[in-house]
């Protein structure tokens, strides 16, 4: 297994490759704001790597080279390394706006569609907007994509009650320390703002995605953040097309700063049933 790291215009990325040539890929693309990434590699992206996918987990622009947690987002020490070598501060050259992570994944499309085959999505968290916006961008390079797979991901409809999926989006919960030293983004009530029209807009643009692409959602049962009614809200504004599958298992491990929404018991096993359908 190699393992390396890509900047696609801006983009940043781990990739880990198996030793013999593929042409299947797995995209995933992270959460708000990063940690899920790490927490992919640590549990997942070698095995994998070693079952014959390459592998490449996204890293949010914005993402802090320096401080306690910079180590543990970026997960790689020769790019830490290289920033201090450079004087960089964050990656992908500096703060990040939320309209920025929403079409990370349409950048690393782009430079995967002509290397693979097959390509299957993991959008965690956050990440599951992102996944379904850039893949409904104009001239989005989907033809090789079979598979998005929504992990613990933050869909849900915004019909403007207490209940809707804008109840997670608040600014002071943005502007708390957990993030700010991990992230620099945009103005939390900019974000705020991006992610409403997000929401308005992303129902009817995942609707439209191609029949070919089967959508499937990972939902943890206990999960603190999010609701099983959410991703059916979600499924039933698109036309009812996708496959829930329940999360029954993982729990918080408040002790090491783990929620279960983080997922960290699921097993590779499990997601690689997921990914194969």
């Amino acid at each position: 297994m190699k393992v390396s790291w890509r900047i696609w215009k801006g983009v940043e990325a781990q990739a880990f490759e198996p030793d013999a040539q593929t042409r299947e890929a797995i995209l995933f693309c992270p959460g708000f704001p990063g940690m899920g990434g790490t927490v992919f590699e640590q549990r997942h992206a070698a095995a994998f790597a070693e079952l014959g996918y390459a592998v490449y987990v996204i890293k949010h622009k914005g993402t802090k080279l320096s401080g306690a947690l910079a180590p543990v987002m970026v997960n790689n020490g020769a790019r830490m390394m290289q920033a201090r070598e450079r004087g960089e501060t964050h990656l992908g050259g500096g703060a990040a706006t939320i309209d920025e992570w929403l079409t990370e994944p349409l950048e690393a499309l782009r430079q995967l569609d002509g290397a693979y085959d097959k390509i299957h999505i993991i959008g965690n968290s956050f990440g599951a907007l992102a996944a379904l916006w850039s893949m409904t961008e104009s001239g989005a390079p989907i033809g090789k994509v079979e598979h998005v797979i929504l992990y613990a991901g933050a869909q849900g409809i915004d019909d403007g009650t207490e209940d809707g999926i804008m109840r997670l989006w608040k600014p002071e919960y943005l502007m708390v320390a957990r993030i700010t030293e991990k992230v620099t983004l945009n103005n939390a009530f900019d974000v705020v703002d991006g992610l409403k029209k997000m929401y308005g807009l992303l129902p009817a643009r995942a609707a439209a995605l191609p029949e070919k692409v089967k959508i499937s959602y990972v939902v943890v049962e206990r999960d603190e953040l999010l609701r099983l009614s959410d991703t059916q809200k979600f499924d039933a504004a698109i036309g009812a097309r996708g496959t829930i599958i329940m999360d029954d298992y993982d729990v918080a491990w408040p002790g090491h700063g783990y929620l279960a929404h983080d997922t960290p018991e699921y097993k590779t096993e499990d997601l690689l049933k997921v990914i194969r359908g």
